[in-house]
């Protein structure tokens, strides 16, 4: 005997399965009643309770643990009730606390977190096949997984992925939401671009090629989509029905590979269930699987807006106390990590028992510790990796962000356009914290000594993508005023106004909330 194991994540529900039956001319297809059982979760979870560490005072901060000075148990013991309920909540998409467009921010997601505990923002950003930053900086395009799992070569992709690494650095990125990992069940699975193989043995190998060459440039990336997300079409609700065998050998396989190997220290979990569960909250899956018998040390997040549920309970996107109690430490994303703006149950099962402060505990360790060997820490201790891209021929609509903070919208706004040239190719950008959702009139003034019949388009980006086009006339220098309506939706907003002539002379735009939007009704 190798190893003795329990039975963890089987279906609940009967089903027949095909093995192969020896006869006089060799073998054939007969099917088997699968092995099937009525789990019981909540015991095992129960029958596993971590220690409560004893809440005490004190102004140590995450550094105090970088240096030895104390340890991850004494700082955790410093966290409040408030704290640990933050921690969980992953901030985004495009928080302001990271890199404007990106994923989300999780860690320091509150005042308290970063100013008294000094735990920084960490910075996620899609994805696998190269940065995704939805603020009009460009990053590097990379082969797909199944491009990359088709070439049987991993060095090559260690290389390849050091070099995203330094480019993630150079963008203050921390985590590449990545590797994708599910298996090829179906050709047709809308997801399989993302993914290496129908084989979980390649799945295992390039994944944690991939992970060591972000390691090597000193970033991660979190290995997705955890477990069995084997088709696009309703995602979210889908159940697929699997023995226990076969989810060891072929779609659980690849994940063990990586963290049995100790190249795996982030993982997210799926949208939908799995016999039964959703994998956000599922117990068996992110505790008595990956951390028990695997001995997995890192971090687990949720799919972006998961739902989450308790065998036999629908699932919604407001059960946090689920989530904690499976060891899946953070949701994401929250519009606000700072305050129950989502209206998560964290506080609630916290004061009613249904949640344990030692399970939230373990949590923000878990967090903490995945904190402390990433580039947002280094950065905040003063010694971060310096990292340069050379030889890369500006654009005419390159941004800098280097200067970019965030402006409060809560409904009226204007800025002045006139401090600067507004020349062919000049971008304009403009990030808000979008307080007040909804339609909003954008109004557009300039002028131009041209005649009217020249022509002068300015183009308004929003997440990177063209959303409305302002095309102003000559208007022998008497000011113009173009006006458009755009439902703004979402909180963090980084938009781009980008000049397409010259000739032009900008001069303000005007933001005007005027009713809810179609989203927000």
């Amino acid at each position: 005997m190798i190893e003795q194991l329990c039975s963890a994540l089987a279906p609940v529900e009967a089903f027949d399965r095909m093995k192969a039956a020896e006869t006089e001319n060799g073998y054939q297809v007969m099917m088997e009643a699968a092995p099937h059982h009525a789990s019981n979760e909540k015991q095992r979870r129960q029958d596993h309770l971590p220690q409560e560490i004893r809440q005490t005072m004190g102004m140590h901060t995450l550094s105090d643990v970088a240096d030895g000075s104390i340890g991850m148990d004494k700082f955790i013991s410093e966290l409040t009730d408030d704290d640990l309920t933050c921690i969980i909540r992953g901030e985004g998409m495009g928080s302001s606390l990271v890199t404007p467009g990106t994923a989300a921010a999780f860690g320091g997601v509150s005042k308290s977190l970063i100013n008294r505990h000094g735990i920084p923002s960490v910075c996620c950003s899609d994805g696998p096949s190269g940065m995704r930053l939805d603020c009009g900086v460009k990053a590097f395009s990379l082969p797909n997984g199944t491009i990359i799992g088709c070439t049987f070569n991993t060095e090559l992709v260690k290389e390849l992925y050091t070099c995203t690494g330094y480019e993630m650095i150079a963008q203050k990125v921390d985590c590449l939401l990545g590797p994708g990992m599910n298996i090829h069940r179906h050709p047709l699975n809308g997801r399989n671009f993302e993914y290496f193989s129908e084989d979980p043995y390649v799945t295992g190998c390039f994944a944690g090629a991939m992970l060591e060459g972000l390691h090597a440039a000193g970033v991660t990336g979190a290995a997705k989509h955890f477990c069995a997300n084997n088709q696009e079409m309703r995602r979210h609700f889908a159940d697929p029905v699997v023995s226990e065998r076969a989810l060891r050998e072929i779609y659980l396989k690849g994940f063990e590979m990586i963290v049995r190997s100790g190249v795996c220290d982030a993982i997210m979990t799926t949208y939908g269930p799995v016999n039964g569960v959703w994998t956000a909250g599922n117990y068996d899956l992110c505790t008595t699987i990956l951390r028990e018998e695997w001995g997995f040390k890192g971090i687990v997040m949720t799919d972006w807006w998961a739902s989450i549920n308790e065998r036999g309970q629908e699932p919604d996107k407001i059960n946090f106390a689920a989530m904690a109690r499976a060891q899946n430490d953070i949701y994401m994303v929250c519009p606000d990590g700072s305050t129950n703006a989502s209206g998560d149950n964290t506080a609630a099962a916290l004061v009613d028992g249904r949640l344990k402060r030692a399970e939230l505990q373990r949590n923000a360790a878990n967090i903490c510790g995945f904190v402390l060997d990433t580039e947002a820490m280094r950065r905040a201790m003063g010694c971060p990796t310096e990292v340069s891209i050379i030889n890369r021929p500006a654009e005419p609509d390159d941004v800098d962000l280097s200067e970019v903070e965030f402006v409060r919208l809560d409904g009226d706004y204007e800025l002045r356009l006139d401090t600067k040239e507004s020349k062919a190719g000049v971008n304009y950008v403009l990030p808000f914290d979008v307080q007040k959702k909804g339609i909003y009139e954008i109004e557009l003034i300039g002028s131009s000594d041209l005649s009217e019949l020249a022509q002068m388009p300015c183009t308004l980006y929003y997440t990177n993508i063209p959303i409305l086009s302002f095309t102003f006339h000559g208007t022998n220098g008497e000011d113009m005023v173009i006006k458009k309506e755009f439902d703004l939706h979402t909180r963090f907003s980084v938009m781009r106004l980008n000049v397409g002539k010259n000739g032009l002379h900008l001069k303000q735009i005007r933001f005007r909330y005027l009713r809810e939007g179609k989203i927000w009704n």
